[in-house]
């Protein structure tokens, strides 16, 4: 029985391999033989043509395309026909300026600094830091409707509008002083300026015997205002036409303070217009502004205390020079224009360090600066783009703020809580060597060191501090600024420098010993050389050019860029995480382009990407 049970087991075993085809001739062949493959379309995502022709006038000129695009896209026979039309159709927008427009836009949306509220209080501007001139009014006893007069030309009175009646401060008849000028603000144009803001006096003595320089402006009450008695300078450049209570908005294009908002994304698009590196954003010496903001760099450099604009009769003009300029102003002589400029030109604090002050963006441009080892005042601080505009700087109030929004801007870099499992050395004086900060602070610090030479005055203005660069020019730093006693308390810099600028800390690495030697030591800007930021050791270039010169080394502003073009381009954002390798190899694309936008986009053309719907 055993042995018969045995038998039929087998046998059944038997009769179901063979059923399952794993016995006989073919059974090794069939066990083990590849599946025969199933065959798969691969999916058509190519866009059509005329899709693609919607994505390329959109995402480079932000408008769709035309009916007889279209058309013509239709009536393209062949394949080479449409390509060809798809070619031209890049080249036109790409030479169109609504490409000026869109990239302007798209510099917004990426460079996004704050609104330039320095000197503004309310309705109250004063970021000119400029005399203030007022409007005469028209109606029943105004003898010069229309003329301008200074806010100041009677002292503590604020009779001044009398002029505009022919009256002195008491109301008594007066004619006075009346001259027509060619302002600064509106060349080609002349103005009747009452008073003696038209007038050509550079010097007053004041009621204790000082004499007083004509060209620097306090911060008055509402608006801002020369010496009583003094002219406006040449072409009326030591004043403004604004009203502290009437100055509008930061929207309003017609008025000052919109512009140096402005600057960093016109730049940009500065840049792609006209084939330049974008490299030059964060490592260039020069920048493009209207009358307006050239205007501003020209009068901070006057308050900090430079004249050498003062015989310059040019620099708002302009028709004098053949500066390259945007596409949406091509009348020679108007003042809204973007035109081109090296910040040194107008502002003598902001170094161009070339031969002859000579356009560049290139990584050669260095200045070194120890306060650590001498007494003497740098010259200034050397233009490197956005890093040092005036606007860019003054909407970030401080120097770690400053370093953290431009690591995220150029560089493409997070700053976020650390994970909660995460331990830390225990915090001390140094929040980039101990506590729960050193997550974001041991990054931080080190580059917020080139910010720390740009801060704000109380002292020169009523209602809110006017900028200025610590340590240069007329603003020398004594010992008395970080005493913290009065009146260096409460909102002065150095109050706010002997609380924060702690020696033998990363942010600043000097000794008390070195302070006391010198207090400006406490203003060292050079990270020093022993550090590293993004994995690059500085070069011991000085202030916001020594970072944005290892922002360009290390190769993480051209990773960052050519994400943001790409997504721009392409429409979908890379995951530096998961795309570290593609984003090399745009980046190494975009360098091979030498940094131009134009160039690069051409590249991205020719890209299957682009090509895909989304």
């Amino acid at each position: 029985m055993h042995w018969h049970s045995h038998a039929k087991n087998a046998a059944l075993l038997t009769v179901m391999l063979a059923l399952s085809g794993l016995i006989g001739g073919d059974a090794h062949a069939q066990q083990c033989g590849p599946e025969t493959p199933q065959t798969v379309e691969p999916p058509d995502d190519r866009m059509s043509d005329t899709r693609l022709l919607r994505r390329l006038v959109l995402g480079l000129t932000g408008t769709t395309p035309t009916v007889e695009q279209y058309e013509a896209m239709e009536a393209a026979a062949t394949p080479e026909a449409r390509e060809a039309l798809l070619r031209s159709t890049l080249d036109d927008a790409l030479a169109s300026p609504k490409f000026y427009e869109r990239m302007l836009r798209f510099g917004h949306e990426w460079i996004a600094v704050g609104a330039f509220t320095t000197g503004a209080s309310g309705d109250a501007y004063q970021g000119d830091m400029s005399g203030h001139l007022f409007k005469c009014p028209t109606g029943t006893g105004i003898k010069h409707p229309g003329a301008y007069y200074h806010v100041n030309e009677f002292a503590a009175s604020d009779k001044s509008s009398n002029q505009c009646k022919d009256q002195d401060a008491d109301g008594n008849p007066a004619e006075p002083e009346v001259r027509s000028v060619e302002p600064w603000w509106a060349p080609g144009t002349w103005v009747e300026v009452l008073g003696k803001a038209g007038s050509n006096v550079t010097q007053v003595v004041d009621a204790k015997g000082q004499t007083l320089d004509c060209g620097i402006a306090s911060g008055g009450y509402y608006d801002p205002m020369l010496p009583t008695g003094c002219g406006c300078g040449p072409n009326l450049v030591w004043c403004a036409p604004l009203t502290g209570l009437i100055s509008k908005s930061n929207h309003d294009l017609g008025v000052q303070r919109r512009h140096p908002y402005e600057e960093p994304a016109r730049l940009f698009a500065h840049l792609a217009w006209h084939d330049r590196p974008l490299s030059d954003l964060i490592i260039g010496n020069y920048s493009v502004g209207t009358n307006w903001l050239r205007a501003l760099y020209v009068r901070f450099g006057r308050q900090m205390g430079s004249n050498a604009l003062d015989a310059n009769t040019t620099w708002w003009r302009p028709d004098a020079d053949n500066a390259p300029r945007d596409p949406l102003h091509p009348v020679a002589n108007d003042p809204q224009a973007w035109r081109e400029f090296v910040v040194e030109d107008l502002e003598p604090f902001h170094l161009a360090l070339t031969s002859n002050r000579a356009r560049s963006g290139g990584l050669e441009r260095t200045y070194h600066f120890d306060s650590r080892t001498t007494t003497e005042a740098p010259k200034g601080l050397p233009a490197a783009g956005v890093l040092t505009m005036i606007g860019a700087m003054s909407s970030f109030p401080r120097e770690r703020v400053r370093a953290a929004r431009f690591l995220e801007i150029f560089a493409c870099q997070n700053f976020s809580p650390p994970p909660a499992d995460v331990h830390f050395p225990p915090y001390e004086i140094d929040p980039a060597t101990g506590g729960t900060c050193l997550h974001c602070h041991k990054t931080l610090d080190p580059a917020a060191i080139s910010f720390k030479r740009w801060d704000f005055n109380p002292a020169q203005s009523y209602y809110v501090p006017w900028p200025f660069i610590p340590g240069v020019g007329r603003h020398r730093v004594t010992k008395d600024w970080l005493s913290g006693k009065y009146p260096y308390t409460g909102n002065t810099p150095g109050y706010r420098w002997k609380n924060a600028f702690l020696p033998n800390t990363v942010l600043t690495p000097v000794t008390p010993e070195q302070i006391t030697a010198n207090p400006e030591a406490v203003l060292l800007d050079t990270m020093p050389e022993s550090y590293t930021l993004l994995g690059v050791h500085g070069d011991g270039t000085m202030g916001p050019l020594g970072f944005g010169k290892l922002l360009v080394r290390s190769g993480e502003f051209d990773r960052c860029v050519s994400r943001k073009l790409y997504a721009m381009f392409i429409g979908r954002e890379l995951n530096p995480a998961s795309e570290k390798r593609f984003i090399d190899k745009l980046a190494r694309e975009f360098v091979a382009r030498d940094r131009k936008l134009r160039p690069f986009i051409r590249y991205l053309f020719e890209q299957p990407e682009l090509r895909r719907g989304l």
